[in-house]
């Protein structure tokens, strides 16, 4: 796993705690054979979650396995690290994710940091707010 997906991963597990999981059952995707592809995580067996730092076309790519994972919800993170524009990127994640999902079930939000350069309170709240908005509420603790 590498230090941008690491970051990522740190973000999530701050904004839901123990709701984000990283492993197991929920974040696999099944094409039809005994092989499946994996996610980077769910949130509380609701949100399925990919986090992108990579080209824009390889970005657009991942949004597949987000599609077909069975949860009805969906979030990606974008962290500024190997493409041109960011912004445009999620623009372009957003308008793919339209053609098929109603748009309360999808958000797309570019981090400010990744895993060269922290910015850990920023990240952690645009994260929360995503996940409000997608509807999600952490049971165990109110999310700030």
């Amino acid at each position: 796993m590498g230090k941008h997906e690491n970051y990522g991963k740190k973000i999530l597990s701050l904004a839901a705690g123990i709701d984000y999981r990283n492993e197991g059952e929920c974040i696999k995707v099944y094409y039809g054979t005994c092989n499946y592809a994996r996610i980077d995580g769910t949130i509380a067996d609701e949100i399925a979650v990919e986090i992108e730092s990579r080209t824009s076309k390889q970005v657009r790519g991942a949004l597949i396995d987000l599609l077909f994972h069975k949860f009805k919800r969906k979030l990606l993170l974008i962290l500024p690290v190997h493409m041109n524009n960011p912004d445009i990127t999620a623009e372009q994640c957003r308008f793919i994710l339209s053609k098929f999902l109603d748009e309360k079930n999808y958000e797309v939000v570019v981090l400010k940091g990744h895993g060269n350069h922290d910015k850990t309170d920023s990240d952690k709240k645009i994260v929360v707010k995503a996940l409000k908005k997608l509807g999600y509420y952490n049971s165990k603790k109110e999310i700030m």
